[in-house]
C-alpha cells in the first residue's frame, strides 16, 4: 500500500509543465518507477555544468512548445549531471562520450536511441529523435516506403529530415545530401494541391527548406502567407521575418555578392511587408547601399559613425565578417579596419574578442 501511495505521490509531483520539456526533479529509479506507472520511456538528458552546448539546449529548444508538447507526452524527462551524483555511474552505464548526450530507454531500461549532440532548431531536434525510436522511420524502412510511392508528410518530413542530418555526420560536410533532401521536398511541393501546401503537416517544408525570399518556395509561402491553416500562420510569418533577415545579413557582411537588382527586390519585399518595424533594418540598409558603391574609404567612414546604430544582431555579424567585408580594400582602409577593431575590443565579451581578433589578424596580413 505504501508503495503504490509513493508512486502515486511521484506522478502527481511530476505532473508535465505546459509548453515546454518538463524535467522531472527525481533520481534514475525514480524516472523507472514513474515510467512503468505511466507507461511511457524515459528521456535522459546527460549534461555537464561546463558544456556550452548543453546550456543552449536548456535556454533555446526545450522552453519551446512543440518540443515540450512532443517529450512530455512520450516520456518522462531527466537530467543527469554527468560528473556528480549517480552520474558518473550512469554515463559510464550507457557508455556517454560527448555532451550533451540523449539516451532514451524503456523502464526495463532497455536502450532505445542515444544521440549524441543537440540542435539549433527545435523541428529538427524532435525529428532526429522520432527517427531513431520509431521502427517505421530506420533509413532502411523509409527508403522502402519512398521507393514503394509513399508521399505523404510524415515520410517525407521524417526520410529529408535524415538525410539532412547526414550532411554534418562527419567532418566534411557532404552537401550531395543535402541537394537530395531539397530535391526531395521540391518534387514533394510539386505534387500537392493548393489546399494541401496550405495544411499544417506541411509546415515542415516551409520551416526546413526554404533559404531565401527568392526560392520557389518561399516566394509561395509568401504570396499565399494569409491563406495557410490557422495553427501555423505565425509560423509562417516567423519563417519569412527570418528569411528576410538572413539575406539582409548576408548583403551586410558581404557573404554574397552585391548585386543591385536582387538587393532592391529585397528591400522592397521588407518595406511591402512591413517588416522594418522601429527601424531594425534602416541603418543596415545604409551600410549596405554604401558597400555596393564600392567606395570602401567611405564605408569605413560610415563604420566609424554609425556602426553603433546597427542593431545588436548585425553588429555582431558585421565585426565577425570584417576581415571578408574589407578583404578588397587597399592597405590604408585596412589599418582603420584593423584601428576600428581595436578600439571596439572594450565593448565585447571575452568569446566576442576571441573570434574578431582572428578578423583582426586577417586584416592585418597575419591570420594566413
Amino acid at each position: 500500500m505504501k508503495k503504490i501511495f509513493f508512486i502515486l505521490l511521484i506522478v502527481m509531483l511530476s505532473v508535465p509543465a505546459l509548453a515546454q520539456t518538463n524535467f522531472r526533479d527525481v533520481t534514475y529509479k525514480e524516472a523507472i518507477v514513474i515510467a512503468r506507472a505511466e507507461k511511457k520511456q524515459v528521456f535522459i538528458d546527460f549534461y555537464t555544468s561546463w558544456c556550452g552546448p548543453c546550456k543552449m539546449m536548456m535556454k533555446n529548444i526545450f522552453p519551446l512548445k512543440e518540443v515540450g508538447n512532443y517529450l512530455n507526452a512520450k516520456f518522462v524527462c531527466i537530467k543527469i549531471d554527468a560528473e556528480k551524483g549517480e552520474g558518473p555511474e550512469l554515463a559510464k552505464r550507457y557508455k556517454v562520450k560527448a555532451y550533451p548526450t540523449f539516451v532514451v530507454i524503456d523502464p526495463e531500461e532497455k536502450v532505445l536511441m542515444i544521440k549524441e549532440g543537440g540542435d539549433f532548431d527545435g523541428k529538427e531536434f524532435i525529428g532526429s529523435i522520432d527517427r531513431r525510436i520509431d521502427p517505421n522511420k530506420t533509413p532502411e524502412r523509409m527508403q522502402q516506403r519512398y521507393e514503394n510511392g509513399e508521399r505523404t508528410a510524415d515520410l517525407i518530413s521524417a526520410y529529408a529530415g535524415l538525410k539532412m542530418e547526414e550532411v554534418y555526420k562527419n567532418r566534411q560536410p557532404d552537401m550531395t545530401k543535402k541537394e537530395e533532401a531539397f530535391k526531395m521536398v521540391q518534387d514533394y511541393f510539386d505534387g500537392l494541391k493548393d489546399k494541401e501546401r496550405l495544411a499544417e503537416e506541411n509546415l515542415f517544408i516551409y520551416t526546413t527548406y526554404t533559404e531565401s525570399p527568392a526560392d520557389a518556395i518561399a516566394q509561395y509561402m509568401i504570396a499565399n502567407r494569409d491563406k495557410f491553416a490557422p495553427a501555423i500562420k505565425s509560423n509562417i510569418s516567423d519563417r519569412i521575418e527570418k528569411l528576410y533577415k538572413m539575406d539582409v545579413l548576408n548583403y551586410l557582411t558581404a557573404r554574397i555578392p552585391f548585386n543591385q537588382q536582387q538587393y532592391d527586390i529585397v528591400k522592397k519585399g521588407v518595406m511591402d511587408l512591413g517588416l522594418n518595424k522601429d527601424g531594425y533594418y534602416t541603418t543596415a540598409f545604409r551600410f549596405i547601399e554604401s558597400y555596393g558603391k564600392g567606395d570602401m574609404d567611405a564605408f569605413m567612414t560610415l563604420c566609424e559613425k554609425e556602426y553603433d546604430q546597427l542593431n545588436d544582431d548585425y553588429k555582431s555579424s558585421l565585426m565577425y565578417s570584417f576581415a571578408n567585408v574589407f578583404a578588397n580594400a587597399d592597405e590604408t582602409v585596412k589599418k582603420r579596419a584593423a584601428k576600428f577593431i581595436r578600439h571596439s575590443f572594450l565593448d565585447m565579451d571575452a568569446t566576442m574578442i576571441i573570434f574578431v581578433a582572428q578578423q583582426l589578424m586577417q586584416l592585418e596580413g597575419k591570420g594566413h
